[in-house]
């Protein structure tokens, strides 16, 4: 229960999807990139989203920059991924 509280918190301080650069651009450079690398880097398993390597936050000039994208499944992004984000 507080962690469920604490991510709320956490998400309404968060600027919305728009606010952090997930626009219409970055929505047609997410489904080419979907179909042409269509597999997890990580797990070989059928991608659903595309990470940037370097976080937006931490480039913001990259976040179309396709030397900076890979093909995640949601299990990978969720979990090893956002885990090692956290460490940086």
């Amino acid at each position: 229960m507080r962690d469920r509280e604490r991510k709320a918190r956490a998400d309404a301080k968060r600027p919305n999807a728009r606010a952090r650069g997930y626009d219409r651009e970055w929505e047609k450079a997410r489904a080419d990139w979907l179909a042409a690398y269509p597999s997890c880097v990580r797990c070989g398993a059928k991608a659903t989203l595309v990470d940037h390597i370097i976080p937006i936050r931490k480039a913001p000039h990259r976040r179309l920059d396709r030397t900076n994208f890979q093909s995640l499944c949601t299990p990978c992004h969720s979990g090893a991924k956002q885990s090692q984000e956290r460490k940086t």
